[in-house]
């Protein structure tokens, strides 16, 4: 299942995340990076796409191993130094990987990254201590903070219900849950902690 939005552009590396070959070949991306441990590729699929584009990147790892194909995905994507990440996701699955896909993005080493992710319906980036955010209401007027690992302290503007250094979020508190923007563009910055920030499109709040 493809995320409903993709960012607009024509990316310079597409890395395809095990099944995830077939999406990205569907929204009529050239593929040129496929990781995971192939659990669920279509076979046939990968052999098509490597004739076609023989220099093709295939890193196959095994099934027992200690981390996600994401977090392989997102490793491999760190290590070129990128302008900007993309990541698409359908949001559809099973919860425990996709609780655990969203968090890791608040992992400091990719908090760091220009990473944003399109998951489903929703758009979400993460900002580690002394990070800014720009949040653009055409990726969804409601907003969610979610303060990953301890308590976190922000100041934002731009949102109906403002949050400052002075009012920390606890870590899963449901305090961030469903705040919304109030203008066209949003502004973040930590001061402490790390965040998740996930914008959704629904009806304004009453």
């Amino acid at each position: 299942m493809a995320p409903r939005r993709l960012p607009l552009g024509e990316p310079s590396c597409v890395i395809a995340v095990d099944r995830g070959l077939a999406h990205t070949l569907q929204l009529g991306l050239r593929p040129h990076v496929v990781v995971g441990d192939f659990d669920s590729i279509d076979t046939a699929m990968l052999q098509t796409t490597r004739q076609q584009w023989p220099d093709l990147v295939v890193q196959r790892h095994d099934r027992h191993k200690a981390h996600s194909d994401l977090d392989l995905a997102l490793s491999f994507a760190w290590g070129l130094d990128p302008a900007e990440i993309a990541l698409a996701g359908g949001g559809g699955g099973r919860l425990d990987h996709m609780m655990t896909s969203v968090t890791m993005l608040a992992r400091p080493r990719y908090a760091a990254l220009p990473l944003t992710a399109y998951i489903g319906a929703s758009v979400v980036r993460a900002a580690t201590a002394g990070m800014g955010m720009r949040l653009a209401v055409d990726d969804g007027n409601l907003l969610t903070l979610l303060a990953v690992g301890g308590a976190a302290s922000m100041h934002t503007r731009g949102l109906r219900w403002n949050l400052t250094a002075t009012t920390p979020l606890a870590s899963a508190a449901s305090l961030g849950l469903s705040n919304e923007l109030i203008e066209p563009e949003a502004h973040l910055r930590v001061r402490a902690g790390t965040v998740l920030a996930i914008q959704t499109h629904g009806k304004p709040l009453p």
